[in-house]
C-alpha cells in the first residue's frame, strides 16, 4: 500500500520536499523543503546559472491553508556568487520573493482578496499583520500599473487633491478620454 504525500500540492520543480511536522492542537503544518541540488542554481536578477555555492540560509515562509490548517514551509536555499551580477545572491526557488515571508501563490490569492474586501479584512482573514496583507497586494499593483503608457495621449486633466489639513496636496495628471492616471505628484505645498 502506498504512502499518502503532499508533493502535489507543492508542484515547485527547484524544491524537494523532506518532511513534514504536523500539530494538530496549534492547526499548523511545517513542512520542511531544501533546494534540489540536482539543478544547478539561477541568479534571481538575471537569470543565468552561478557556478559556485556561496553558503546556505533558511527562512520560514507562509503558503496557502490547507483545509483550514495554517501551512508553513521551512526553507532551506543557496546563497550564491554571480560572475555576471558581480554580487553574492539567493538562488531563485520558484516560490517566495527574496523580501516577503509568504509564497508566490498566497501573494497572488492575498491580491484577489484586496479587491474585494479591506486589507484589515484580508489580514484578520489570514492571520496576518496587515502591513504583509499590503506589501503583497502594492507588488501586483506596481507591476499593472506602475509603468503608464503615454503613447496615444491627445488630452489631459489636471486635478489638485488636499490630503490632509496644512496645506498639503497631491497632483494628479490622468488621460482624459480613458480616465487612467498618468501621473502623480506628490508633497506638493502651498507655496510654489
Amino acid at each position: 500500500m502506498s504512502e499518502a504525500t503532499i508533493a502535489p500540492y507543492f508542484p515547485f520543480r527547484r524544491i524537494k520536499i523532506k518532511g513534514q511536522v504536523v500539530a494538530t492542537q496549534a492547526n499548523r503544518v511545517h513542512i520542511r523543503m531544501a533546494s534540489d541540488q540536482r539543478f544547478a542554481p539561477v541568479c534571481r536578477h538575471c537569470g543565468k546559472k552561478a557556478a559556485a555555492v556561496h553558503s546556505w540560509t533558511g527562512r520560514s515562509v507562509r503558503d496557502l491553508d490547507m483545509a483550514g490548517t495554517r501551512v508553513w514551509l521551512d526553507c532551506r536555499y543557496r546563497k550564491l556568487y554571480c560572475a555576471g551580477c558581480r554580487r553574492i545572491v539567493i538562488e531563485d526557488p520558484g516560490l517566495f520573493d527574496p523580501y516577503l515571508r509568504i509564497t508566490r501563490r498566497l501573494a497572488a490569492y492575498i491580491h484577489e482578496l484586496c479587491r474585494w474586501m479591506t486589507v484589515q479584512d484580508v489580514a484578520r482573514h489570514l492571520g496576518l499583520d496587515w502591513k504583509t496583507v499590503k506589501e503583497a497586494d502594492k507588488l501586483f499593483l506596481e507591476a499593472r500599473y506602475g509603468t503608464p503608457h503615454y503613447a496615444g495621449l491627445r488630452i489631459l486633466a489636471v486635478d489638485e487633491i488636499s490630503i490632509r489639513k496644512g496645506h498639503r496636496y497631491l497632483t494628479v495628471v490622468l488621460n482624459y478620454e480613458t480616465g487612467r492616471v498618468v501621473y502623480v505628484g506628490k508633497d506638493r505645498k502651498a507655496k510654489p
